[in-house]
């Protein structure tokens, strides 16, 4: 495997080009270290931290865990009591003497980012900002960071209130532009990798995905809702404030839609139900999936297992190398009409069909079975051996396409759901793809 090298990887001294976004209650030193080893770069999320006194420990703490460069995410929002920026920021400043904490992600503009900018750089930071908008990220670009997170209406927590997507965003940020920018919001896999360094981007930024990992220091219980979960599992909120978070669809959130549309714009009427400790809890005590309101992205559809950091970074860029050498690779050819190659009948590349009928009722009988399930399936993805697959819409059956027969045999020999008799009947039959 060859290492995918963008202007990210350069500038940062990192081996893959992604990186672990600022997260509440996620973005500590545990998680922080496991990413930077894996190659990747992570952020600790300033204000998760109750003082600078103890962001500047968390920061020692990931240096004792990893000698791998990492960051710092600063998010600048009005708030109802306001943090001491600045002595969040100096402590920033302070702890990048020893050159291991290189970047610095900012997001919002509180009584300005110019200031912030300013400071970082001149303390040898790679500045990333966090932007919803085109015109946002030019400003920024204006303000002398060094490189734009694009992030798109797919993203968790803010998404911004012009709700732009991400095919449109990174194409037009490629265009207008005139420093680099990762891909940001509702990325999970290599193939994504992939098209987001076609259409300009330097790499990815990843936030739910990496919740979804064994060294996230959240309870279990959130993780495996994040595989339970899927593209429709998050709701938005103080959309009537003009504040709009993506958050997880649970009783909390739909209760807070209930009181927001009778009280439009009064935070005061859900601020009980939004306080951060709520979040914190469910997070680091509870591991209620119901308390609090959580931020989530629908990128939760793309996850299927809870895998280690480095298993992630690893098949992320090993897919996205293996899409770039050989499904864009071998989509470009010269033809001639006087090539007798050319002419030749197209290739014919074997696949193999896993067909399950499911018991009745299956909705109800997976449930137990549902989570090993779907780790044989990610472990067969990983391996390269499942192409793709998933239940049909009335839930009768699932298809499953494979590499090899022998792929699908094995897969069948171990699924949980034959053992347990969710499938009641199966057949697996070559289907060739031209």
């Amino acid at each position: 495997k060859m290492p995918i090298s963008t202007k990210l990887t350069r500038a940062l001294g990192i081996t893959h080009p992604l990186i672990q976004g600022g997260m509440h209650y996620v973005g500590y030193a545990p998680l922080v270290a496991a990413v930077g080893n894996a190659g990747a770069i992570g952020c600790i999320t300033a204000l998760t931290q109750p003082s600078p006194e103890a962001l500047q420990k968390e920061i020692r703490a990931c240096k004792a865990l990893s000698t791998k460069p990492f960051g710092v995410n600063l998010t600048l929002l009005p708030m109802l009591q306001p943090p001491n920026y600045d002595a969040f920021a100096q402590v920033v400043e302070d702890e990048m003497a020893s050159g291991q904490l290189r970047m610095i992600e900012t997001a919002g503009h509180f009584k300005g980012l110019e200031p912030f900018v300013i400071r970082f750089k001149a303390a040898g930071a790679f500045v990333i900002h966090k932007c919803v908008t085109i015109r946002h990220a030019k400003s920024a670009e204006k303000v002398g960071v060094d490189m734009i997170s694009m992030d798109g209406f797919d993203c968790a927590g803010h998404p911004g209130e012009a709700d732009i997507g991400n095919w449109v965003l990174f194409a037009k940020a490629a265009r207008e532009l005139k420093i680099p920018f990762v891909a940001s919001g509702g990325c999970a896999d290599g193939k994504q990798l992939a098209a987001a360094i076609a259409m300009g981007a330097e790499g990815m930024n990843m936030g739910t995905r990496f919740m979804a990992t064994v060294e996230a220091p959240i309870h279990d219980n959130i993780k495996q809702a994040l595989v339970d979960g899927d593209e429709h599992s998050t709701t938005l909120l103080m959309r009537s404030m003009r504040n709009t978070e993506r958050v997880y669809k649970n009783q909390a959130a739909l209760k807070v839609l209930e009181i927001e549309k009778e009280h439009p714009g009064d935070f005061s009427k859900i601020g009980h139900i939004m306080k951060g400790d709520n979040y914190r809890r469910a997070f680091q005590e509870t591991g209620d999936v119901e308390e609090g309101v959580w931020s989530a992205g629908t990128v939760m559809g793309l996850i299927d297992s809870v895998v280690t950091c480095q298993e992630l970074c690893d098949n992320i860029v090993g897919e996205a190398e293996e899409v770039i050498k050989g499904r864009l690779a071998n989509s470009v050819a010269l033809v001639s009409d006087d090539d007798e190659a050319s002419k030749a009948p197209p290739k014919i590349t074997p696949h193999f069909l896993l067909q399950y009928t499911y018991t009745d009722n299956v909705l109800e009988k997976r449930v137990p079975h549902r989570p090993g399930h779907l780790k044989l399936a990610g472990e067969f993805k990983s391996a390269g051996k499942l192409v793709m697959g998933g239940a049909l819409g009335d839930l009768t059956g699932a298809t499953v396409i494979f590499r090899s027969k022998e792929d699908a045999d094995e897969f069948v020999s171990q699924d949980p759901y034959v053992k347990n008799g969710i499938v009641t009947d199966y057949v697996v039959k070559e289907w060739s793809v031209v």
